[in-house]
């Protein structure tokens, strides 16, 4: 009897508890309770508000959604322009591209991106700012890259998948620019005991909550001199 009892006791208090908690989660999904932007994994990720908990999972339904993902870079001050469609042919090519022309933080070249590519940058440029400010007290002014689209497959080998780079779907990031004149290099500083070390480490590990893969001197010997970030289907960050 006892036992029953406490069950009957335990059964309410789930109700009690979990009723309003379901009926809050419908409110918000249906729009009646309105909550701040990128606090919930569903709905539009707003790229000019910081990154919230769900993130990641915002910007690969970007992946799945193309229409969402142009609507998410309209919003944004990014400036870029669409381009044709590239067919993927033999692994390599790219539909829903952009060449981004000018953002918050400026790049070392202009490049072609796929469009998810293209907002996570926007949203990560906003941490790295932070980043820098916090471990090197300056400003962040430029982001050095070696590359986003080239048709090769995973390292460079000779067979194998092809690479995130095959479809614009990654950058290599090589290092950053300060304000002051500073320049940070990922070959140089990484694994180092110095502000610049660890603000790498950072990087990497804030990297690490929007993309799916993210790769540094850790990973391999190719990758000693940059950190490779894409939007594939492999969740790897080391």
């Amino acid at each position: 009897m006892a036992k029953s009892a406490s069950k009957s006791r335990w059964g309410v208090f789930l109700t009690l508890v979990m009723l309003p908690l379901a009926a809050a989660a419908l409110a918000v999904y249906v729009g009646v309770l309105r909550v701040p932007p990128n606090v919930v994994p569903w709905g539009d990720i707003d790229l000019e508000q910081p990154p919230g908990p769900f993130a990641r999972m915002q910007i690969n339904g970007l992946v799945q959604s193309p229409q969402a993902c142009f609507i998410a870079l309209a919003g944004s001050s990014l400036e870029y322009r669409r381009i044709a469609d590239r067919p993927v042919r033999d692994g390599c090519g790219f539909p829903n591209g952009v060449v981004v022309e000018r953002s918050n933080v400026p790049y070392s070249s202009g490049f072609s991106a796929s469009c998810p590519l293209a907002a996570a940058l926007y949203v990560y440029e906003r941490q790295l700012r932070e980043l820098a400010r916090s471990h090197l007290g300056s400003d962040l002014a430029r982001i050095n890259h070696v590359g986003t689209y080239a048709c090769r497959n995973v390292n460079g080998a000779t067979a194998g998948r092809r690479s995130q780079h095959a479809t614009a779907n990654a950058i290599d990031i090589s290092g950053f620019t300060l304000a002051d004149g500073r320049r940070i290099s990922v070959l140089r500083d990484w694994g180092t005991d110095t502000p610049a070390g660890r603000f790498l480490a950072d990087v990497r590990d804030e990297g690490c909550g929007l993309f799916n893969t993210v790769l540094g001197p850790e990973y391999n010997d190719r990758h000693q001199d940059h950190f490779h970030l894409d939007l594939g289907r492999f969740r790897i960050c080391r």
